[in-house]
């Protein structure tokens, strides 16, 4: 009888954080505007990231899966080691107009419900019975007269900050060459009332060159890069002439 074969076991859709933690605090570098090529650090609580020097990054591509990556966890530019990073955000909202007043009843009759609970249980402030007592007002309001009213649903007051990650980077198969890419990152989120889904961002970099001091808005990296090449330096005034042996003299001459 052919045995059956065993099915491949499926890939966890979640990486172990706890222990990428123990292994960041080792490897995690700080990086601070003005003495690294960095600006506009995000400063939010939700936002969990960390800079890992590019030739610690073959300790992480275990969890390195291009086109299939972790829900929680996200290497940021695995292959593209940054030399400058800068970070802003967007306000991500939703917005649902022209709402049934079934719905809205049933939003604040739930909503009346949980102050009306907690209150039970731990002795509520002035703001919170006012709050109920507002809602208890205007729920009784909209049942005698839905039609008076109109209703919406909407996230925008919640401010919900969506984080990017822009950064510039050497391209492998022209070092020479910059190029420049933008990520978003994740954050943890609250899905489920009390219940905190975590997320953590890596983000590599170049350690030698995110801390050279370059203005980031011009392209001084990739002229430094191409006199790296050079093997001989010699400085006359303020002009240097740079030698190296030619292509068809690799070893050059002693």
């Amino acid at each position: 009888m052919e045995k059956q074969r065993k099915k491949p076991e499926k890939r966890p859709d979640s990486a172990p954080l706890d222990a990428l933690r123990l292994v960041l605090r080792s490897h995690a570098i700080e990086l601070k505007p003005f003495v690294h090529q960095v600006k506009d650090l995000p400063q939010d609580p939700d936002l969990e990231y960390y800079f890992v020097p590019a030739e610690l990054k073959e300790t992480y591509r275990p969890y390195y899966r291009p086109g299939r990556p972790y829900k929680n966890l996200k290497l940021v530019n695995f292959d593209q080691p940054a030399i400058s990073l800068s970070f802003y955000f967007k306000h991500k909202y939703s917005i649902k107009q022209d709402v049934p007043a079934d719905q809205a009843i049933e939003y604040l009759r739930n909503y009346r419900d949980e102050l009306f609970n907690k209150g039970l249980l731990i002795q509520p402030s002035q703001a919170e019975q006012l709050e109920l007592k507002q809602v208890d007002d205007l729920l009784r309001q909209i049942r005698t007269a839905p039609g008076h009213f109109q209703y919406c649903f909407s996230n925008f007051h919640h401010f919900y900050r969506y984080w990017y990650c822009s950064y510039r980077y050497f391209e492998e198969e022209k070092p020479e060459k910059l190029g420049s890419a933008t990520e978003h990152l994740l954050k943890h989120s609250e899905r489920v009332k009390g219940q905190v889904s975590q997320r953590l961002n890596i983000i590599f970099v170049d350690t030698e060159y995110i801390a050279r001091a370059i203005p980031l808005s011009q392209d001084n990296k990739t002229i430094e890069k191409i006199l790296a090449t050079y093997n001989h330096r010699h400085a006359f005034g303020t002009v240097a002439l740079y030698v190296k042996p030619s292509a068809n003299n690799a070893d050059g001459n002693k």
